[in-house]
């Protein structure tokens, strides 16, 4: 992106470059302005990694806390290793943590895809938080920096965009306690949006805008990150749970360590016959809004009930983070034919004793280990893709994988 660009912004750049005020957490020309922007930073992060992993990873450790603490544990070495860069006036300190605060959002995203049972992907962070480290080293000296800072942080706030989607997805969407963080992500991306948008319209404009994005950018993600506070913390935290208890996700985390082992030990037998089961409640989204999350919690645990009392006593059954009852188990391909078709009439009886008026119906996904393979990620994916057709067919029914 060749933009002219006269002497003198030229020259103001470079000294905008050479002050240690020229990034998110400086809103001054001031090495004391820097400070002072980057100490509430550094607190906020401090604060949040203290309280995550003390209530929230220590006390019930799996992935999504893990991500979240990391989250915050990263965004808190990356500030006071700025406020170190500024006092020491060491340049590639400073933009390397800069770097590294662009990977966080990813994290947070990262935690919420761990929380719905699918694969996290953290491994973007690091591309993140090593490319925007990269590129901001390279070009801080050249007229380029405006455009790939703006990049880097359009980069960044992409994710808050992946959370929300990731959140909608999930069923602890019903949890108010997550709304200041579903907010502030939707906030958070449109920032970034409108900055790589107004930099792109404006060039002529580029130094004057690189300082407003600067002034708003740090006041942003200070925001941001005390709201991903408030939100995640009384979330994390055992006792605070209420239709997504810390039990079921227990069990839900042993259920897939269990299928995992199983379809290891049927991948070094080659064992073909295990068949993966995704059952998921049809109009879902209209119960919730009807009844509430726990009168949708209900439900799936109904469903989850009828299921088990057609499956043979052998097979793994849980219900996962996104309400899906999984089962897995090891018959002919006609036997598990003959359980679906079984499944799918029992969870169409009225229940006299159910929290709603209406006669459930679902829609079945599965494939055996014969056509789709044995991991068990893979395994998810296809079989929720299966049940998605069958809903969109009009639900009640079965879809095969392969068929």
């Amino acid at each position: 992106m060749n933009v002219p660009m006269s002497a003198d912004v030229l020259a103001t750049l470079a000294r905008l470059n050479d002050s240690p005020a020229s990034d998110i957490l400086t809103g001054g020309d001031s090495l004391t302005a820097g400070i002072e922007l980057g100490l509430p930073h550094a607190a906020i992060a401090s604060l949040g990694t203290i309280l995550i992993i003390g209530l929230g990873f220590i006390a019930r450790p799996r992935p999504s806390t893990l991500y979240w603490s990391l989250a915050f544990l990263g965004t808190m070495l990356a500030s006071f290793a700025y406020i170190a860069a500024v006092v020491s006036e060491m340049e590639w300190l400073r933009l390397t943590s800069l770097g590294i605060m662009f990977g966080a959002p990813v994290l947070i995203w990262s935690g919420i895809r761990a929380l719905r049972g699918v694969p996290a992907l953290a491994w973007i962070a690091a591309i993140i938080s090593v490319g925007a480290a990269g590129v901001l080293l390279l070009t801080h000296e050249t007229a380029f920096y405006a455009f790939t800072y703006r990049v880097a942080y359009l980069a960044g706030s992409v994710f808050g965009a992946l959370f929300i989607w990731e959140w909608y997805r999930s069923t602890v969407r019903g949890e108010r306690i997550l709304l200041p963080a579903v907010v502030v992500s939707g906030l958070f991306a449109a920032s970034g949006v409108l900055a790589f948008i107004a930099g792109i319209a404006a060039p002529g404009a580029s130094l004057q805008l690189l300082e407003t994005v600067r002034v708003f950018s740090s006041v942003g993600m200070l925001i941001y990150m005390t709201s991903l506070l408030v939100s995640l913390v009384p979330f994390v935290t055992p006792s605070a749970h209420t239709t997504r208890s810390g039990r079921a996700t227990d069990r839900w985390e042993v259920f897939a360590t269990v299928v995992r082992s199983r379809l290891e030990r049927a991948r070094t037998h080659d064992e073909t016959s295990w068949a993966l089961l995704q059952v998921t409640l049809d109009d879902a989204e209209d119960l919730l809004r009807a009844g509430g999350q726990s009168v949708l919690t209900r439900l799936v645990a109904n469903i989850e009930r009828r299921v088990r009392e057609i499956f043979p006593a052998g097979a793994d059954i849980a219900t996962s983070p996104d309400g899906a009852i999984i089962a897995l188990v090891n018959r002919p391909e006609g036997v598990v034919r003959d359980l679906v078709r079984q499944s799918l009439r029992r969870i169409a009886r009225h229940d006299p004793t159910s929290p709603i008026s209406i006669t459930p119906s679902a829609s079945i996904g599965w494939t055996t280990t014969a056509v789709s393979g044995f991991d068990f990620d893979i395994l998810m994916q296809v079989t929720a893709d299966a049940a998605k057709v069958a809903r969109d067919k009009g639900g009640d029914r079965w879809e095969r994988v392969g068929s």
